[in-house]
């Protein structure tokens, strides 16, 4: 904004412009600084308030077909006039860059604003709003950090907001602020996460964006022209797929998980009965029988649909393969006891490692109080019998890789009772050091895809020179940090 103007000699420049940010003080404080220099209205704030008075004159109505052409031919105007009030004398500087102030009071007025080109950019990934004035963006290739544009004040972010939820047809959400917290999905995919300014820092709404960038990814091959893992465990995971295995997808938040989950999903037979249950739509499964769920918040009118009902009734949609976006709370039991009982499934867990997510699963099991008091044991045989294969993603500065494939093999008794056995069977050393399989062959996971009509062997490969130890165990008390 500011950064396309030319202030006048004698003022301070406004600091919520754009550019460079050395400032590395708080969003509150740089706010306040703001709100303390209100006597200079920002250009583009005056252009946005005359282009609205003339609207309101002139019936100019935005849902109607030629509205927006009709605005922003009064936005033109109120520039140009801008600039002949400054040759007459009228105005103290002229606008640097008139078309730059057009077009963002355009999106100020008719689109999304500051976050309208950030959407737009396909290498932009995530999206993070602190404030009015604090706007990031993280980039695939470019640089990331402050974006070069900014709110006028919180009530431009709430409009903005409710224009972005408004327009999300698939979630059907409102901004409301009495939830405190809302999730919500846009029609481009990208997930909406807001923390309203009861519970934000500073009196601000907190807004984070999640989007799915570039082309859309369908199929296990396209990861590999990714470098997000390579041909052989591309194959080695699609036959497992085929197999009917349940897969755990495990990593730390923006590490490629949902999208690992619905590219295997894509290799399902289509004759399958796939049933999917998340908190904002968010897989991609692309096969004819599919049933498809999202939570719903509580309303005056109606009671709340968390995940764990949603999972809880899978058994009552009589799925040959049960998915759940990301396990996170409560529901981890129901969806352990479903698979457990014969189904297929797949989901997503926040973990460090492959054994640290199953350590971390049997805890959110433990949250329900029904297994409160079960031995562990017991609940590490449920476990076990639920998952066939964790797969763990990374995310190493901008890029997104998987980094190691182990199998869970059945639950041991004895003095071993307490730990998982599971089986390494690839592993990638340094970030963009490709994965290499550890010699190992898992014995759950190979009966199932010789019943399948697969040759471990030959999907394997060749084995390393030293093997890895077949087996390795792990325990909750190994990983203190779940």
């Amino acid at each position: 904004m500011a950064a396309s103007l030319s202030p006048p000699a004698n003022r301070s420049p406004d600091p919520r412009s754009p550019g460079p940010r050395p400032d590395a003080r708080s969003s509150d404080a740089r706010s306040s600084d703001a709100r303390s220099s209100d006597a200079w209205v920002s250009p583009l704030i005056e252009v946005e308030r005359a282009v609205q008075e003339r609207a309101k004159g002139s019936s100019v109505n935005l849902s109607a077909g030629d509205g927006p052409t009709k605005l922003r031919a009064l936005i033109d105007e109120e520039v140009t006039r801008w600039s002949l009030d400054y040759q007459r004398g009228l105005r103290p500087f002229d606008l640097a860059a008139p078309d730059l102030v057009a077009e963002r009071a355009f999106r100020n007025l008719v689109g999304y604003g500051p976050l309208e080109t950030l959407l737009a950019d396909d290498d932009v990934w995530e999206i993070m709003v602190n404030g009015p004035d604090a706007i990031f963006a993280r980039r695939h290739r470019g640089v990331s950090g402050y974006h070069d544009e900014v709110f006028h004040d919180d009530d431009h972010v709430v409009r903005t907001l409710t224009k972005i939820l408004d327009d999300a047809s698939r979630s059907h959400r409102k901004l409301d602020p009495a939830e405190g917290l809302q999730d919500a999905q846009l029609d481009t995919g990208a997930r909406i996460h807001i923390v309203h300014s009861d519970v934000g820092r500073g009196g601000h709404i907190l807004v984070n964006i999640r989007k799915f960038t570039g082309l859309p990814i369908r199929d296990l091959d396209e990861l590999v022209d990714r470098d997000m893992l390579d041909t052989q465990v591309a194959a080695f995971l699609r036959a497992c797929v085929r197999a009917r295995l349940s897969i755990l997808f495990a990593g730390p938040p923006g590490s490629g998980k949902t999208t690992l989950l619905s590219c295997c999903a894509a290799e399902l037979d289509p004759g399958l009965r796939v049933v999917v249950a998340e908190e904002v739509f968010e897989s991609e499964i692309p096969l004819p029988n599919v049933a498809h769920m999202q939570t719903r918040p509580q309303r005056s009118d109606r009671p709340e649909v968390d995940l764990r009902r949603l999972v809880a009734g899978f058994l009552r949609m009589a799925p040959d393969v049960a998915v759940v976006g990301e396990v996170r709370d409560r529901e981890a039991l129901p969806l352990l006891l479903t698979l457990s009982s014969g189904v297929t499934g797949y989901t997503t867990i926040h973990a460090g490692s492959a054994r640290q997510a199953l350590s971390r699963l049997r805890l959110l099991a433990q949250l329900n109080e029904a297994v409160r008091s079960l031995p562990l044991p017991a609940l590490n045989s449920l476990v076990s019998e639920a998952v066939d294969l964790v797969v763990q993603s990374r995310r190493t500065g901008e890029r997104v890789e998987v980094t190691e494939v182990v199998a869970v093999e059945d639950h041991q008794a004895g003095p071993e009772a307490s730990a998982f056995t599971v089986t390494d069977l690839f592993a990638r050393g340094r970030p963009g050091e490709p994965l290499a399989w550890s010699g190992n062959l898992p014995n759950r996971a190979t009966r199932a895809l010789e019943v399948a009509g697969y040759d471990p062997l030959e999907l394997f490969g060749p084995p390393p020179p030293r093997p890895l130890i077949r087996h390795r165990r792990s325990s909750l008390r190994e990983n203190q940090d779940t």
